[in-house]
Parts: structure tokens; C-alpha cells; sequence
């Protein structure tokens, strides 16, 4: 067939060779984002314990917790929240002596907290429509600088919902450029690969990205890569994404994150023999990726949400119009000390670059470190002693012998009265309820030694051992002996209860560290102590 040279054939032949341009451009910048060679590159250069850091939930003067955290409405008396016996269900330590401290003190005293309980760094939770909390970002950049304290910090892009791609890219844009220009891009606090990249985190991070309802045969990663690629070149930066996995997923949707990003991280799902950190582990080093540990002390929230939903009543008035009838809190079983354990013990075994810590101070969700009265220092302490086993140096404790308690307040059959809140667990069940229906004290002794719990007799042997023992009513009593010689003895400030007056299954813990952990902690702090079923509670009583 041949063509006519007219004007018009002309132009029509000019505008199908300019669209067969474009598509062939879009095709080879799709092809672009896949399996790049910097997705095998190292995440890290030393191993790193890095926190996932609930940025605004943090006292200061005029700045109070948000009020699912919020000391104010912890008793069951004398707030609005009475006739819920109390909304919130944690006490954060640093409540009374940060009330009129100035940020930059406020940020200080998490970072030193932060040191002790092991850990390297934040990446904090960053949402969009939220600008002032890049206030408190920077801050956290200048004291650290200021007070030359060893730490690193990044964002973690956050559920970022609604509006479209570029307007949410440009936002985000636009504020961690405000924070990069004051702080600098080469700033030593940054956290970064070897090769410069800075590593980001996503929460739930994929609403980024426009995804078109005609994909052309791409997945949803790819479209996602390429939104945290406009962002990051709107940053002037090169990023190394880290993804985050929030539910139960198969290879397939697996290997479509591994094309795209070079490193995952798994949130709040408990150990198990089949936990799916083994098939996303192998698979990383199958496709050499970055493979991140993730640990979590406990899932229990004092949110109140609507039945049935994760719909967040936002305020102390809101809950308590509410009422018990209509409201619900969400709860993972973690068997106390169990899955913290199980999940570092994995971790070490991958040999990971970095351990996720879910959470410094989510105190509304209850899977703090940070000082709080039920939490204390339990999971801190073990923290530590995990990651001198993963970085192969010397045990903190190998001097001395050491003894974590760990309980829920009272066993997961009785039912509070009067304030039966429901508790609804939201994940299959992994772990054992039952599991928790037990005092659990893990030893990590010099050698072997004779531990007693409320004149309960075991023998356990040298290193770290979990150790169970029957619940029973009032505070619990631990002592470790070797040759009729006491070497550690204390009593919980806190008790067991067979007659609990509200719904709370946040897990309790006290240590033998105690008084070593808190002291010279931070100018002018003091710990404070739960003791709710413990009426009798003396302070002298701790003999750690």
C-alpha cells in the first residue's frame, strides 16, 4: 500500500512515530525501577538497633501526651474518663519531669533513654497535614549534635492517605526539605547506607502512589517505587526504601516488593514456627536483599476503638461519651517475654543488619521501651544482653547475676469488675493464652543457681533461661542463691489479682537491674512504680 505525501498523511505519521516515542520511553522507565544493583547493596555498615519512634508522643511544657497515653486518665477516680475506670492504661515516667521542660530538654532525656535500653537510633512515624512535628524532628537533630550523643534518625513515610500522588509527594517534599536545610544533608545523624543512600522507612507507606486502574502488566511495587523515586529526587536525595509487611503475604506478592525495594521490615506479627520472617528471610537472601528483624514487647492498647473497628475515639471526652457499651480495645498474645525473645532470637540467627524495636514509646498501643510504671525496664534489659550476642561482644550482665519477672495482672479467664472493657485479639492465635496465665522470670546467671518465686523452688542453669512458675495473688518475691549465698533479691512493686477492677492485660515487669537502669538516668528523674494490686507496697521493699 502506498501513501499519499499529502500535508495531512504527513502529519499523522508524525504523531504516530512521536507516540510510539513515549510509549517506548514509559516502557524503559518502567523497566528502569526493576531489580537495580544498588537493591543488593549493604543497608548498613555496623549492626543497628533502630526504633520505630512515635514522633509527637512526647512531654513537654504546654505539651502534653496525647490522651490515650496520657497520666491524667490513669486512675479510675477523679477524671472524666471515671466511668470507663480510666482510659489510659500506661504511665509514661517522664510525665511529671518534662511537664515544663523546653523541647530540646524533653529530646534529650528520650535519646539518653533510648542509649540505655540498647537502642541506635529512630525512625520516626511521619504522617502527612502534621508540619509542626517537623519542629520536633530538628530538634532531635540538634540535640544530638549539641550533646554529641552517637545516635541516627530518619522518616518513616506513614499511611499516607488521600489527595493525589503529586500533591502527597509534594508535601512531604516540602517539609523534609525544610528539615534538610536546616540540619543538612550531610549531616552525620542521618541514617545512611555505606554508599551515601538514606534509608527510609515505609508504615503501610504503599497510598503514596497513584496506581492506575490499567496497570499494563505491572504490579502495585512498581508504581510505589516510583512515587518514593519522584520523591526522593524532589529531595535531592537517593533513597534505600525499606517495606514495610503488615500481614500474612504469599511469594509471589513478595518477590514483586523485592523487584522494587531493597529491604523489608515485618510490623507486629508474633513468632511462630511458622512465622513468615522465614519464607521473607529466605527469599531476601535468595534475591540478596535486606532482610530487617523486627521485636516487639507487647500489643495491648488503651485506645478506646469502635466495636468492631480500628476507629480511634481521639479524646478522653470522646471515650468516656462513648461508654463501655459501645467501645473495645485490641490485644496480640505475646506470651509475655516469649515472642520479644523468639522474634530477637530470629534475627540473630538471619544475622540482620538492623533490629527493628516496635516501639520506643507507642504507649496507646502498648508496645513501649520507653520508662513507663508497667513495662519498667524488662524488655530493656533483655534488649541488651540480645544484642551483645548478635554484635558477638561481651555480655553487660557477665559480671553479675540478673533476674527479669514477667506477669500479666491477672489470668486471661477472670473477668474485671466493674469495668469490663472487651479486649478483642486481632491476629490468629500463635501463641497460647494460657501462656500467660504464669509467672515468668528469665535468669541470665554467672553460673548455675537456685531461683525462688514465692517460695517456689527451681534449679536453672547458667546464661539466659526462662523459667514458669504457677500465679498466685500479691506482689512476687524473686531471689537467686548459689552455695546458700542470695546473689539477687527483690519484690515487685506491683501484684497479682484474682479480683481485677477493670480490663488490663498490659504485661508487667520488673528486674533486678532496677535501681542500676534508672539511676543517674537523666537530671532530676526518679522512677515511679505501679502498684495498683500491691496496696502494701513500700519502697524499700526493692532490694535489687
Amino acid at each position: 500500500m502506498q501513501f499519499k505525501h499529502s500535508g495531512r498523511y504527513t502529519k499523522c505519521s508524525q504523531l504516530l512515530l512521536l507516540l510510539l516515542f513515549f510509549i517506548n520511553c514509559s516502557v524503559h522507565a518502567q523497566d528502569s525501577l526493576k531489580n537495580l544493583p544498588e537493591y543488593s547493596l549493604p543497608l548498613t555498615g555496623e549492626k543497628l538497633v533502630i526504633a520505630h519512634c512515635m514522633t509527637n508522643i512526647i512531654r513537654y511544657k504546654d505539651h502534653p501526651y496525647e490522651d490515650s497515653g496520657n497520666p491524667d486518665f490513669y486512675d479510675k477516680t477523679g477524671n472524666i474518663t471515671a466511668p470507663l475506670g480510666g482510659l489510659t492504661q500506661v504511665k509514661p515516667m517522664a510525665n511529671d519531669l518534662m511537664a515544663n521542660a523546653t523541647l530540646d530538654e524533653s529530646v534529650e532525656f528520650e535519646m539518653r533513654a533510648a542509649i540505655r535500653s540498647g537502642i541506635d537510633g529512630f525512625q520516626f512515624y511521619y504522617v502527612l497535614g502534621l508540619p509542626d512535628w517537623d519542629n520536633i524532628i530538628k530538634a532531635y537533630f540538634r540535640v544530638a549534635e549539641a550533646k554529641h550523643l552517637n545516635f541516627k534518625f530518619t522518616v518513616c513515610i506513614s499511611h499516607p492517605n488521600g489527595g493525589t500522588e503529586a500533591l502527597k509527594v509534594a508535601e512531604y517534599a516540602r517539609r523534609i526539605n525544610g528539615i534538610m536545610d536546616e540540619v543538612g544533608h550531610n549531616n552525620p545523624h542521618w541514617l545512611r547506607t555505606p554508599d551515601g543512600r538514606l534509608v527510609v522507612y515505609q508504615w503501610l507507606g504503599d497510598g503514596l502512589a497513584d496506581i492506575p486502574a490499567d496497570k499494563q502488566g505491572l504490579p502495585d511495587q512498581f508504581y510505589i517505587a516510583r512515587a518514593y523515586k519522584r520523591l526522593a529526587d524532589d529531595v535531592h536525595e537517593r533513597f534505600a526504601c525499606v517495606y514495610t509487611i503488615n500481614t500474612m503475604i504469599n511469594k509471589q506478592k513478595l518477590d514483586d516488593i523485592l523487584d522494587y525495594f531493597p529491604a523489608v521490615w515485618i510490623w507486629t506479627l508474633p513468632y511462630s514456627n511458622d512465622y513468615l520472617g522465614n519464607m521473607v528471610a529466605d527469599e531476601c537472601k535468595a534475591r540478596n536483599r535486606n532482610f530487617t528483624g523486627s521485636v516487639f514487647s507487647d500489643f495491648y492498647t488503651s485506645k478506646l476503638l469502635k466495636k468492631g473497628t480500628w476507629d480511634m475515639y481521639h479524646t478522653a471526652n470522646e471515650a468516656a461519651d462513648a461508654g463501655i457499651s459501645n467501645v473495645e480495645r485490641k490485644y496480640i498474645i505475646t506470651g509475655l517475654s516469649y515472642n520479644f525473645r523468639k522474634l530477637f532470637e530470629f534475627g540473630i540467627k538471619q544475622n540482620v543488619p538492623i533490629i527493628n524495636v516496635i516501639t520506643w514509646n507507642d504507649y496507646p498501643e502498648g508496645h513501649h521501651l520507653a520508662p513507663e510504671i508497667n513495662h519498667n525496664d524488662g524488655f530493656s534489659i533483655l534488649l541488651n544482653y540480645y544484642k551483645s550476642v548478635w554484635k558477638d561482644l561481651p555480655s553487660p550482665y557477665s559480671d553479675r547475676d540478673v533476674a527479669v519477672v514477667f506477669f500479666k495482672k491477672y489470668k486471661h479467664n477472670i473477668t474485671p469488675k466493674p469495668y469490663n472493657i472487651p479486649v478483642k485479639s486481632f491476629q490468629r492465635e500463635v501463641i497460647p493464652t494460657v501462656w500467660e496465665d504464669s509467672i515468668e522470670v528469665v535468669t541470665l546467671l554467672k553460673a548455675k543457681g537456685r531461683l525462688n518465686v514465692n517460695g517456689q523452688y527451681k534449679e536453672v542453669a547458667a546464661g539466659l533461661v526462662s523459667t514458669k512458675f504457677k500465679m498466685s495473688d500479691g506482689p512476687v518475691n524473686v531471689s537467686v542463691s548459689r552455695n546458700d549465698i542470695v546473689t539477687v533479691h527483690f519484690t515487685t512493686p506491683e501484684g497479682i489479682t484474682s479480683h481485677p477492677y477493670r480490663a488490663d492485660r498490659l504485661t508487667y515487669s520488673f528486674s533486678s537491674e532496677f535501681n542500676r537502669f534508672y539511676k543517674d538516668l537523666y537530671p532530676g528523674f526518679t522512677p515511679e512504680y505501679s502498684h495498683e494490686y500491691n496496696p502494701g507496697f513500700v519502697k524499700s521493699d526493692q532490694n535489687n
